[in-house]
This record gives structure tokens, sequence and C-alpha cells, in this order.
């Protein structure tokens, strides 16, 4: 995840890897799609099933966007400094598919920027193979595999603080208890294995719930142009991990 800018709170936004990445024989541009590709292929791909398409033409659809996306010729034109990231994807892809670019899309758009998915070293068939079995629209679907990949992407970073301060088994204790964990330890026995009081775990807990708020936060802020909108974002966010299903 790209760090913040050095002059500012308010990090480097997806919005710039976008741009650099159509940049032609930039070595940085090569990194900036991968970043993309490893944010947002899955949610992609799960529109993709779930608007109706077989595997072999969902992993087709998700090729094709981001061969797209670096040489999109309208991108220039829409208000990047005022866009959410998400949206845009989302309105891009309904794009492509409406206009049935998963054959061909490829050939005409960014032949010399492809990007191969490896889609069975993702396991990409046996992750939306989890997805609730009740029906959702390809829209709620894609948010909701947005707004996880968001939450696992900060605690990635979170155990990463943890590793770095050498107290990897105080966060393998207490990771359930963050928004992607199960909840169903008892706080006592959670008290017991890393040998301190009840009192003490739940200030731990606390501030591991502080600083992973910020990760997301932060997360957040790099899909969004303008430091207003974060907050629509996050709310966006928390809504739909709420929703469940």
């Amino acid at each position: 995840m790209p760090a913040a800018s050095p002059s500012s709170d308010f990090p480097i936004t997806r919005w710039t890897l976008i741009r650099k990445a159509q940049r032609t024989g930039d070595a940085e541009a090569a990194l900036a799609l991968d970043e993309i590709c490893r944010t947002y292929w899955y949610p992609i791909y799960a529109f993709a099933r779930r608007y109706g398409f077989g595997v072999q033409d969902a992993e087709d659809v998700t090729q094709v966007f981001f061969q797209n996306l670096v040489s999109y010729d309208s991108l220039q034109a829409v208000a990047e400094e005022r866009g959410k990231l998400r949206s845009f994807m989302l309105a891009m892809l309904k794009r492509i598919i409406s206009k049935q670019l998963r054959h061909d899309g490829a050939k005409k758009r960014g032949g010399s920027k492809a990007l191969t998915i490896s889609f069975d070293e993702l396991d990409a068939e046996a992750r939306y193979a989890s997805e609730p079995a009740a029906p959702q629209d390809p829209d709620t679907l894609f948010d909701k595999a947005w707004a996880r990949d968001v939450l696992a992407s900060a605690e990635s970073l979170l155990r990463a603080d943890y590793v770095k301060a050498d107290n990897l088994e105080t966060f393998e204790q207490l990771r359930e208890f963050l928004p992607l964990g199960d909840n169903a330890t008892p706080y006592a026995d959670v008290a017991k294995k890393l040998k301190v009081t009840e009192a003490t775990l739940r200030l731990l807990i606390h501030r591991m719930r502080k600083r992973y708020g910020k990760l997301v936060e932060q997360a957040i802020a790099q899909t969004v142009s303008d430091p207003d909108q974060v907050k629509a974002e996050l709310a966006h966010l928390m809504s739909v991990i709420g929703a469940g299903g």
C-alpha cells in the first residue's frame, strides 16, 4: 500500500496510481497497476460471476477490465479529482460488460500493456463459491467484496506492526476481535493465554482497534481524491459490512 505523502496527511490516492499505470515504459507504472489489480480483481470477478458470466467469461471480463484501465480513452476527461475510485471502477466495469468488450477489448485497447492474472493461483472460483447463496445483486456483491478487501488490507498492515514490535503472539490472540474475526473466545480465556488481567486485555483490544481504525481510514483515503469524501466512504463501508449476508 502506498505511503502517505511526506508533505501532507492526505495520502497519495489510487487515482495517482492509475495515472502512473498509464505511462508507457515506466517501471513504476507496472507496480502501480499491480497494486490496483491486487485490490480490485476479486470485486470485479465476483460482479461478473453474479452478473451471470461463467468462470471463463468472468476471468476474461476481469482481464479486459485492467487492460482497459491503463488506456481508457476518457479517463482523463473524468473529474478524477472529485471522484471515488470504487464508484468509477464499478461504472467502468458496467460499460465494459454492456459493450461486450470481454472478447476483443484487449486487442483494441491497451494491448501493449497486457496484464495477466493467474486466477488459479488466486483461487478465484473457490473464493466466489464461499459467497452467500442468498440472492445478491452484482452491485451489492461488488461492494461487499471491496469492503472485505479494505478491511483485510488494514488487518495485514496491523499484523505487520505487531511483527515489527516483536509481539505477533498478542496479535494472533486478539485478531478475532477485529471486524473480520469471529469474536467467539471469552475475554477471560484470552486473558489467561496472554497472562494478563481482563482489564488489561480490554485495553489491549481498545488500542488494537484504534490503530486498526486509522489503517482502514488511510486505506479509504487512498481511494478518493478529496479528503472530504473519506467520511462518506467510511460510512458506506461500515453499512456494507454491517449488512452482513
